[in-house]
């Protein structure tokens, strides 16, 4: 009954052969408009990019990718551009540095650009930056410098002439080194903080800094930005400053540059080698020139008809979809190896084109539409997910089987009338063979090939047990370092030299998170909170609980100096401070057990302390409008000011050598105002004023650890994602919310993936055998190649990740596409006829599998470990699949036949 439904005058065989008379009389009709929409269709696909921003592999509406988007709206691009000179001569990558960066202010592409930063005024105001304690110190050694320089001289007309004096002298000497301008500004890092230039190796190495208008992910624009600085740089012509000078270009701009463009060389190189195999392979097979272009070019219109249909619907391919013209180029030429198979079978059996190709597509054109539609479900189920690396790869998919489909229903057909009509088809000499000789007579297998199959079921089922009892071993890669480019191996030399990084701040290189505020009062808030959690020490920090509650004891601190107490004691009485208040509360902060102020630990309330101090330990720098505005400005002039008026009121009775050297300390002292956040210079504001003009309504903090490792990635998400304030919550965005909320997105959208793709499976297989045994044979042997698969995965020890769990799908629809074609043959054909099924339709799933490797084969030529995974992953799993289509299936169908006929 099964083999009449097959191969009986059906519905689908009359229209069929409605269709092939139609093609007919029109092939070139076909053929035309298959070249209108190719040639459109490669139109568009050279407009297409490759965008390996990773916020687009999720969702827009996901909070990690909104808040992303209000960050670009409200603060424009975040990344410089650094122009790195290089050089012996300091002066001369100065004088570069100060000319490029005056051709970079003039383009309209830059938003401003960073070079000599004027400090005048930070210098002014440089003891304002100091902390209290250290201001307090600094006033206890003035105190102590003035009481001995005093002392020695009141002493100096009861000495006796041959007594010595050198040891106060001296005493005074080596206090004073304290005191002069150059150890101020080291001591208290005044020129570390505020650099005047972007220097490092003495000068040899400087960078400008420039910020762009653009992001990085615009690739077309930045590129011909990139171009305009070259030439910038090329007009100034460097060696004029410095015949040994080189100016590069660095930064998260030209990195994104030189990975898109080795991406897109990587893909184009792939497809170009997949494509010279696959000819190879089909001309080989079929030892016919003209099979070639019979499957090559519907397949290749297949292609490129995905790919215009990628420009039109998303302008762009993502990092995940960017090969997925190499993974057409291997699924899509399926359906044409079936096609021309079998299409050469029937014509050696004698039938003319007309007959042959009805026959072939009533027969293993069904079969190929059934596993189009279980590929193109499948795929279709990727759309549903959010991570859009699943969604858009699997919408092009589908979209591409969907078209080879149709080609091979159309295309190709029409294209061997118009081959034929030229060049009439003349059967091979085993094909005349074939013709001449009487087909043999149907053998069931014997009891030796019974017992092989036999064998062979308990061997697969066998080891997918063991495979799938090794399912829960198989570990994540939560480290994305590990599935990025591989890391380029140089020699040991250039690596080792100062170069761009150490001249801005390996800090300024990693990638920021962003807190947006509403107002300059949030900004402060928020600064100080992530200050002073950042500033805290360790022993705070493990201590967190007691300092909260006020019973906090810090470490014996070193005491102060004998002869400084001793000195500041010595002074005058109308310098005394003990009872005065104001010195006395000052005098109690700076020594308190904390280095926390009870504003500090106020901005803690509502945070927990294992949330803190988790912050602590993920902090390393915090910038914002208010890292330029000290706090604590009053009290700290009202330490200033009593310096400067000890120093007025005792410089007569000073030393000549001490008043030359307190000369240089004086103009720190000379600060009488506070820094306000007018006040500060214009090239200050303007690095935190927003596209709406307004002022500083933002923080930007950095976090140690690896922002690619997922773990220390999801605990700065868990840790600063949303910061509370007294006025609200404050929200962060920042590339490293990303990866927790993408593998957090494929956690959740995996196991409904592959369960509808399971679905589909079935269903498909339901719909066109209609028999338990056929939809459970067919299920059963693309599980088996799955979880072969897995078993792969175990003994060499790889990881899933992101990249290669889409092979799992894309797995089930081609294992399912073999094992349709071979049940699908035997059931036309008959158990009798397993050896012929296994030659014609088991020769053809062989050279599907060999084209569909060397299509992912093409991935092999990308630098990314990521997508290697899944290349490697999807050519174990069409093995596997294979084998289990052409040994698995087979025995299966061999056993039960046997079991049913005892």
């Amino acid at each position: 009954m099964e083999k009449q439904r097959v191969t009986g005058s059906s519905r689908v065989e009359r229209g069929v052969g409605r269709l092939v008379d139609w093609i007919e009389r029109h092939p070139w009709l076909v053929v035309a408009v298959a070249v209108v929409i190719a040639g459109l269709s490669v139109w568009l696909t050279t407009k297409l990019r490759v965008v390996q921003d990773l916020k687009i592999l999720l969702p827009p509406d996901a909070p990690s990718i909104s808040r992303l988007e209000e960050v670009d709206r409200r603060m424009g691009n975040l990344d410089d551009l650094l122009v790195q000179i290089r050089s012996p001569s300091r002066d001369a990558n100065l004088k570069f540095g100060e000319a490029i960066a005056v051709r970079l202010d003039a383009r309209q592409d830059i938003r401003f650009t960073l070079f000599h930063q004027d400090r005048a005024y930070f210098e002014d105001h440089a003891l304002l930056y100091v902390g209290l304690g250290d201001l307090l110190d600094l006033r206890d050694r003035v105190i102590a410098r003035i009481a001995k320089e005093v002392s020695a001289s009141l002493n100096e007309g009861f000495d006796d002439e041959d007594t010595a004096k050198p040891a106060a002298a001296d005493k005074v000497d080596d206090d004073l080194g304290d005191l002069s301008g150059d150890a101020l500004r080291e001591k208290y890092g005044i020129d570390q903080k505020l650099p005047e230039y972007f220097e490092a190796d003495e000068g040899r190495v400087v960078v400008v800094k420039a910020r762009p208008v653009y992001q990085t992910t615009d690739v077309a624009e930045v590129r011909e930005m990139i171009k305009g600085v070259e030439a910038d740089i090329a007009a100034l012509d460097p060696s004029g400053y410095q015949p040994e000078m080189e100016v590069t270009l660095e930064g998260a701009f030209a990195k994104r540059q030189k990975d898109v463009n080795s991406v897109a060389g990587a893909a184009a190189q792939g497809t170009a080698v997949a494509a010279l195999l696959l000819i190879l392979c089909i001309g080989f097979y079929f030892r016919r020139v003209r099979a070639v272009p019979l499957v090559m070019v519907p397949l290749l219109l297949s292609v490129v008809t995905a790919l215009g249909y990628a420009q039109l619907r998303f302008g762009f391919l993502n990092l995940v979809s960017a090969f997925i013209f190499a993974v057409l180029l291997g699924v899509g030429i399926d359906f044409g190896l079936h096609v021309i198979g079998r299409y050469e079978a029937e014509r050696g059996r004698g039938h003319d084109r007309a007959r042959a190709l009805k026959i072939v597509l009533s027969t293993t054109g069904m079969s190929t539409l059934t596993g189009a539609a279980s590929t193109i479900g499948v795929y279709g189920i990727l759309m549903v997910a959010d991570f859009q690396g699943f969604a858009q790869f699997g919408e092009l998919a589908a979209v591409g089987v969907l078209a080879a489909a149709i080609s091979v229903f159309t295309v190709l057909p029409a294209f061997v009338v118009v081959f034929e009509r030229w060049f009439p088809w003349q059967p091979s000499k085993a094909q005349r063979e074939r013709i001449e000789a009487p087909e043999p007579p149907p053998r069931r297998p014997s009891r030796r090939l019974r017992v092989l199959a036999a064998t062979a079921l308990v061997f697969g089922f066998g080891t997918a047990i063991v495979s799938a009892v090794t399912v829960p071993n198989i570990e994540f890669e939560y480290d994305f370092n590990k599935l990025g480019p591989r890391p380029v191996e140089q020699a040991e030399a250039p690596e080792k030299q100062v170069g761009y990084k150490d001249a801005v701040g390996r800090e300024a290189t990693t990638g920021p998170v962003v807190a947006l505020t509403a107002d300059l009062a949030q900004t402060e808030w928020v600064h100080r909170l992530l200050t002073a959690t950042m500033d805290m020490t360790a022993d705070e920090a493990a201590h967190l609980d007691a300092v909260r509650e006020g019973t906090y004891v810090p470490p014996k601190k070193v005491e102060k100096s004998d002869e400084t107490a001793a000195a500041a004691e010595e002074d005058d009485d109308d310098w005394a401070e003990e009872e005065d208040p104001v010195w006395a509360r000052l005098r109690a902060e700076a020594d308190g057990a904390s280095t926390l102020t009870r504003a500090d630990v106020a901005r803690f309330e509502g945070y927990s302390t294992d949330r803190l101090v988790h912050m602590h330990e993920s902090l390393f720098q915090v910038l914002s409008l208010y890292s330029f505005i000290p706090d604590r400005q009053e009290d700290k002039l009202i330490v200033v000011r009593d310096i400067r008026r000890r120093i007025d009121a005792k410089r007569k009775k000073l030393s000549e050598d001490t008043q030359k050297k307190l000369a240089d300390v004086e103009r720190y002292l000379a600060v009488d105002d506070t820094v306000t956040v007018a006040t500060l210079p214009d090239w200050v504001k303007r690095q935190f004023t927003d596209s709406d003009g307004a002022l500083g309504r933002f923080v930007i903090f950095r976090n140690s650890g690896s922002k690619s490792d997922y773990e220390v990635a999801k605990e700065i998400e868990t840790s600063f994602f949303d910061l509370q304030t007294p006025t609200g919550v404050v929200e962060t965005a920042g590339n490293v919310y990303i990866m927790p909320a993408m593998l957090d997105t494929v956690a959740h959208d995996g196991p409904i993936v592959i369960g509808l793709a399971v679905l589909i499976v079935i269903l498909t297989a339901l719909a066109l055998f209609r028999t338990a045994f056929g939809v459970g044979a067919v299920a059963m042997t693309v599980i088996l190649g799955v979880l072969w698969v897995v078993g792969v995965m175990e003994v060499f020890d790889w990881k899933a990740n992101f990249f290669n769990i889409i092979a799992i799908p894309l797995l089930l629809g081609m294992g399912q596409d073999y094992a349709v074609h071979m049940y699908h043959r035997y059931i036309h054909d008959g158990v009798g006829r397993m050896r012929r099924v296994l030659r014609e339709t088991g020769g053809v799933v062989f050279m599907t599998t060999l084209t569909t490797v060397i299509g992912f084969g093409g991935i092999l030529f990308a630098n990314h470990r990521g997508l290697l995974s899944m290349a490697w992953t999807s050519v174990a799993g069409l093995i596997a699949c294979f084998v289990a289509a052409v040994v698995i299936l087979p025995s299966l169908i061999i056993v039960a036949d046997w079991v049913r006929r005892r």
